[in-house]
């Protein structure tokens, strides 16, 4: 991502309530992308990387601050006393000045500001998807997003399915642990006896959207690579579906990928 800034480099993010009101965030990056966090206060407890660590997090306890909860204390945490449903308008503007704003809920929003968290910051886990995800501006639909990425992987192994297939579910699988830790970090003050911090849903709701997403993305991962495949032209056939898949939540967003 060095040289030529992406569409993905977004500096700033505003959010307007409906009651007028608004809260703007400043995306800090490094010449790659990845997200630094900007710190204007000091790290909250809940930040430390020991606190709720993810059983298969690499990164030594000698570093203070998990990199995606600090990302989530300078934006979501902001946003604590917020409703889930509630419509907003969100503003990104990235470094040449070039905005775009949509009109979503609030979770919606939260969810890019999760998948920044996890995806663009030094999380070594949640890293290893940020290559696939250049060129992509801040705000992009569950749809745009699974191609995209799916495009990406495929155009790396060549058209080749179980390849494409294996890279990704090697991605996506750890990241339902990150995102139960997270949730786990921002619900309690490891300084008041585990006692519960969260006022409303944005937050919680806005990490379990990325975390459905991603469960999706691995059960349809046969069809979307099928797909991809068969409109780029490459010879192999596309595979059948996978048979089973969870129901509920990710039953509900199987029109995603349909």
């Amino acid at each position: 991502m060095a040289g030529e800034l992406p569409d993905v480099w977004y500096k700033e993010l505003s959010i307007e309530f409906a009651d007028g009101s608004r809260e703007y965030f400043h995306i800090e990056r490094k010449p790659t992308g990845t997200h630094i966090p900007l710190l204007r206060e000091k790290p909250e407890p809940w930040t430390d990387l020991k606190y709720k660590k993810c059983p298969g997090c690499p990164l030594p306890d000698m570093i203070l601050s998990c990199p995606a909860a600090l990302s989530l204390q300078t934006t979501l945490g902001k946003l604590r006393p917020r409703h889930s449903i509630e419509k907003v308008k969100a503003t990104a503007v990235d470094a040449r000045g070039r905005s775009q704003t949509v009109e979503w809920t609030m979770q919606e929003v939260g969810a890019t500001l999760v998948q920044l968290a996890v995806f663009a910051t030094d999380c070594p886990v949640g890293h290893k998807l940020k290559p696939y995800l250049a060129g992509l501006h801040p705000f992009v639909s569950s749809l745009e997003l699974s191609k995209h990425i799916g495009e990406q992987i495929l155009r790396k192994y060549g058209g080749s399915l179980e390849a494409s297939r294996d890279e990704l579910l090697s991605v996506l699988k750890p990241l339902h642990e990150i995102f139960m830790h997270l949730s786990e970090r921002l619900k309690t003050d490891p300084n008041e006896g585990g006692g519960e911090r969260l006022s409303r849903d944005a937050v919680p709701n806005s990490i379990s959207t990325v975390d459905a997403f991603a469960q999706l993305l691995s059960l349809r991962a046969d069809r979307l690579f099928g797909q991809l495949s068969k409109e780029a032209g490459w010879q192999n056939p596309p595979p059948q579906d996978s048979p089973a898949e969870t129901p509920g939540l990710i039953g509900k967003l199987k029109s995603f990928f349909s």
